[in-house]
């Protein structure tokens, strides 16, 4: 979807076009009724009926569009709700009883596992929205000789094409790789932090990727991080705790958005670090 059909469909669906639409339709037809009656029909009215009539018809067809939309909106909290369930069971399978698991290499496997699944739900969720095919991943923030690396942990497509080859390291706070490093900010604009683009083939010089050939795989990204703030730790460097990344992209233009989808997003990350958190014993829980 190009930038100006993009701006044409948020126009179409905005119920004022549909009243205005009906307003001008019935001001035409009775426009082009008083000439008939008066037998002085003239080329204006007649114009201005046919056009009113086409902006209704469009307005109509655009109706049916938002309540597919409305259809899509209402079918993904079954996702959500498969994804609560499969955070409920993993953390009782791991942790209730008198023998919880406490070794690390098994929580870890388990946290891959539970978060791959998770990924699935979330692309599925996106595609019932957007309508096109996208992709989800999880990448990890790792601290190595002083310098921190975005790396896969996983992703919603099992042996996806993206992953053959050596596994990529991508370099974050150096401005290679934009994303990230924006993600990672403290706020963007007055949205939470996230990176977005609607179309990187529009970005320039200004995106700058570690990925070879990125725009093969995707065009319109969405990248938020996975954080909490460190109490105590606010305007220092150490105010966030951040994981990683929760990102989703698509090989179509101007379908993921900054507004809902970037809100749908945060939560699901707010949720997956409070997950994360648990597995890899962040949380400590003092029973009396």
């Amino acid at each position: 979807m190009n930038s100006i059909v993009a701006k044409a469909d948020t126009i179409a669906s905005n119920p004022w076009f549909v009243i205005i639409g009906a307003l001008c339709s019935i001001f035409g037809f009775f426009w082009l009724l008083y000439d008939k009656i008066s037998e002085n029909i003239t080329f204006l009215s007649t114009i201005t009926f046919t056009v009113s009539l086409l902006s209704l018809f469009i307005a109509f067809f655009y109706s049916i569009r938002v309540r597919s939309h409305n259809m899509a909106l209402q079918d993904i909290y079954e996702s959500i709700s498969e994804i609560n369930e499969i955070y409920r069971d993993t953390l009782k399978a791991l942790f209730s009883g008198q023998d919880p698991i406490t070794d690390a290499a098994t929580l870890l496997e388990e946290e891959k596992n539970t978060l791959s699944a998770v990924c699935e739900r979330i692309e599925n969720i996106y595609s019932r929205l957007i309508k096109r095919h996208c992709m989800v991943t999880v990448k990890l923030l790792i601290e190595e000789n002083q310098r921190s690396y975005a790396i896969m942990l996983t992703r919603s497509e099992k042996k996806s094409s993206r992953e053959r080859g050596p596994r990529n390291r991508y370099e974050v706070g150096t401005g290679a790789n934009i994303a990230f490093d924006k993600a990672t900010m403290k706020r963007n604009g007055k949205k939470s932090s996230h990176y977005h683009s609607s179309d990187l083939s529009k970005e320039g010089n200004e995106y700058s990727n570690q990925r070879q050939n990125y725009m093969e795989f995707y065009r319109n990204v969405l990248v938020v991080p996975i954080r909490a703030t460190n109490v105590g730790e606010e305007g220092t460097d150490h105010e966030f705790d951040n994981i990683g990344f929760l990102c989703i992209d698509t090989n179509s233009t101007n379908r993921i958005n900054d507004g809902y989808h970037l809100h749908m997003l945060t939560s699901l990350s707010n949720q997956m670090y409070n997950f994360m958190s648990l597995m890899r014993g962040k949380y400590t829980v003092l029973v009396d």
